[in-house]
């Protein structure tokens, strides 16, 4: 059976209010506060821990190869500016510049590290990157143009690297054309760069008349020796070594003899 009642009302129930009650001026200011002291508290301790290691911490050195007393670095434009007299204060007595690649690159910092050497008292020498699809003639004149060797530079250096797609009789004989157009410049021969395998694939035999510079990393000694045939001036030991003056890592070099021999290599005093 089913009895009818009379629904009781309920009162309707306040709403809840959704919006947060606002926050006190003073607080909001205190809060701004304790932020900007935290970052500033960061900052402090960010240029402290540079300072400390700027000062305190030692830098890691280059490892020279033994046997060898007469050190040298090269740079190009990915070293940035150099301090060249810090550089010196390092024991640095030669460095290679990078001045042209190609029929028409100049390195944007040869100026610079070229004028920069010579006022350090560093014996300075200049390199041309040699692109093998350019005509070695053009890229002889682009060098030729940019670099004004004076008594006392190191001779005029060949970077060698690429093989590139042409026959290796023809890259043989381009390269010849390259360093003969160069010696008659300057009255001096040049210096062929080049890696420890690529000179053993591709010019050993060739050039024994040229002096050389061979790039050859982690190993105890270079594996080449000089002989009559073979005339090894400079070795590339590595190429991640710390030198004070010289932003992040630098090649460096040793040469084979003493300072009085690396001055015999240099180009002459005019007679």
């Amino acid at each position: 059976m089913h009895t009818t009642s009379t629904p009781v009302k309920r009162k309707p129930q306040a709403k809840k209010s959704r919006t947060a009650p606002r926050r006190k001026p003073a607080a909001k200011a205190r809060q701004q506060a304790l932020r900007f002291w935290a970052g500033l508290g960061v900052l402090a301790v960010l240029a402290l821990l540079v300072l400390y290691v700027e000062f305190f911490v030692e830098k890691g050195r280059t490892i020279w190869p033994q046997g060898h007393s007469v050190y040298g670095i090269d740079v190009s434009h990915f070293q940035k500016e150099v301090d060249w007299l810090k550089v010196r204060e390092s024991e640095i007595s030669f460095a290679f510049v990078k001045a042209t690649e190609g029929k028409s690159l100049q390195d944007k910092h040869f100026a610079a590290n070229w004028q920069g050497a010579q006022e350090a008292g560093i014996v300075r020498g200049a390199y041309h990157f040699y692109l093998p699809h350019v005509d070695p003639k053009l890229q002889a004149k682009n060098f030729i143009a940019t670099v004004k060797l004076a008594p006392g530079d190191l001779p005029p250096v060949l970077d060698v690297e690429v093989r590139g797609r042409k026959p290796l009789k023809r890259l043989r004989r381009d390269l010849q054309v390259w360093l003969r157009q160069v010696e008659d410049a300057y009255g001096v021969k040049p210096i062929i760069y080049t890696s420890y395998k690529f000179y053993q694939d591709y010019l050993a035999g060739h050039f024994d008349d040229y002096h050389l510079w061979i790039a050859h990393y982690k190993v105890p000694q270079l594996q080449l020796e000089r002989s009559s045939k073979v005339k090894l001036a400079f070795w590339q030991h590595t190429d991640e070594g710390t030198i004070e003056g010289v932003e992040g890592s630098v090649d460096c070099n040793v040469f084979y003899g003493s300072m009085r021999e690396l001055r015999s290599v240099c180009v002459p005093a005019r007679q």
